[in-house]
């Protein structure tokens, strides 16, 4: 592994050294692991009371934090605006990804009618069925489904066993038993996508289901039949949106959220994890709860509420 002083470091993630800016670093290293030649991020000030003897030879953080360490005897830091940032670019220098050309699992089932750009990998035991088309760069995930309705974007990433285009949850109320309803649209998934292990992307009833440039889709996601997911989006694990819902750009949607059919989550809004979407989003709101309001509105609630349950006790 390549070893950097903590300056070029600093340079290369768009951050400041500070302390020993010579010292020599030689990877990364969770704050727990002390490792006097690693440098780990410090990304909450509670995480400052890991700063024990023995401490990290460097640490990554925000400006105050950065000084906390030094004061607590850390050797070097590197002062970034946003360490979460600066996290990712050193992830990358210390384990870059590996480029080249595309290969095929032997395992895998790509179907001859199935179109792929040479430089896509697939994983052992995926298959992609005839009429998918891939984009450049993209990775398909061992055990991952890729149906013929789908079109996958460059550079996406789909997880394990994810499945994209599959059919989607539509039955008619009937007796004895309810009717299925067929779907025969589309699913298409822009560049740079982001998708998890076990997550669903259904295909359309009759339209297409969409997700934009750029948005990230957690590990169990589902993604219900017309739904669109905008560019940027977030959407953390387990997260299920019905059916023709919309997701603004940029919106982020916390662990466990659900969203009913035909609601829209307006552009940069905030979800609260287990929150129940019943109703629209405005763009740049943020919720929490079931069903979901105004955070503010929701923490007086429950304040209001345990004032309530003290009295009864």
């Amino acid at each position: 592994m390549p070893s950097y002083t903590v300056a070029r470091l600093a340079e290369s993630v768009g951050g400041t050294a500070q302390g020993e800016a010579g010292r020599v670093i030689e990877g990364l290293a969770a704050l727990e692991a002390r490792a006097a030649n690693a440098i780990s991020p410090l990304l909450r000030k509670s995480m400052a009371g890991l700063l024990a003897d023995p401490v990290p030879g460097a640490v990554l953080a925000t400006p105050d934090l950065a000084a906390l360490a030094l004061e607590r005897g850390v050797p070097s830091a590197i002062a970034h605006a946003d360490p979460l940032v600066g996290l990712a670019r050193l992830i990358d220098l210390f384990h870059p990804e590996e480029k080249g050309a595309g290969a095929i699992h032997p395992s895998a089932a790509v179907d001859p009618l199935a179109r792929l750009h040479p430089t896509v990998r697939v994983g052992a035991n995926a298959v992609i069925e005839a009429g998918a088309e891939v984009g450049e760069g993209t990775w398909i995930g061992p055990g991952a489904v890729v149906c013929g309705c789908a079109a996958i974007g460059r550079f996406v990433r789909i997880g394990p066993n994810a499945v994209i285009g599959h059919e989607g949850f539509g039955f008619a109320p009937a007796s004895p038993v309810p009717i299925r309803i067929r779907h025969v649209g589309k699913v298409v998934i822009e560049d740079f996508v982001d998708i998890g292990a076990c997550a669903c992307v259904d295909r359309g009833t009759l339209g297409c289901t969409l997700v934009r440039e750029g948005a990230k889709i957690d590990n169990l996601v589902q993604v219900g039949h017309n739904a669109e997911v905008g560019r940027g989006a977030l959407l953390a694990a387990q997260c299920g949106l019905a059916g023709s819902t919309r997701v603004g750009d940029g919106a982020m949607l916390g662990g466990q959220v659900g969203v009913a059919d035909h609601r829209s989550v307006g552009a940069g809004a905030r979800v609260a994890g287990q929150s129940g979407v019943t109703g629209d989003i405005e763009d740049g709101g943020t919720v929490a709860g079931t069903p979901a309001m105004p955070r503010v509105r929701w923490l007086r609630a429950i304040a209001r509420a345990a004032r309530q349950r003290r009295r009864h006790d």
